[in-house]
């Protein structure tokens, strides 16, 4: 199946009480991955905007880094991601900022535990 880029669904506002607005834009979501995952979905943070903290108990979160430099909290320290970075969240809080110059873009995905 082909999902065409103007069918995709575009949100635009805060994130998890975070900063600035932040884009998601759905890629594919509930039914179209079988109900294993939740939402599989490209995020842009623009510069000093962030993902507030949000917690992970029933379901995971992954994050690939496309574009940018952030900061994340990983378990109890706070660390510096960019290109090519993943980061897995489960059973844990996190929050993700753009601390760069440019957009922070990142694909997320969240699967159902």
């Amino acid at each position: 199946m082909i999902k065409r880029k103007n069918e995709l669904t575009k949100i635009v506002g805060p994130v998890a009480g975070g900063k600035g607005e932040i884009t998601r834009e759905l890629i594919l979501e509930g039914e179209e991955l079988k109900d294993q995952a939740k939402v599989f979905s490209r995020i842009t943070v623009p510069v000093g905007a962030s993902i507030g903290m949000h917690e992970h108990k029933e379901d995971f979160e992954v994050y690939y880094i496309l574009n940018g430099k952030g900061k994340v909290l990983d378990g109890e320290e706070v660390v510096e991601v960019g290109e090519g970075d993943v980061i897995y969240t489960i059973d844990a809080k996190h929050y993700i900022e753009n601390i760069g110059d440019e957009e922070l873009v990142f694909l997320a995905v969240v699967i159902n535990l």
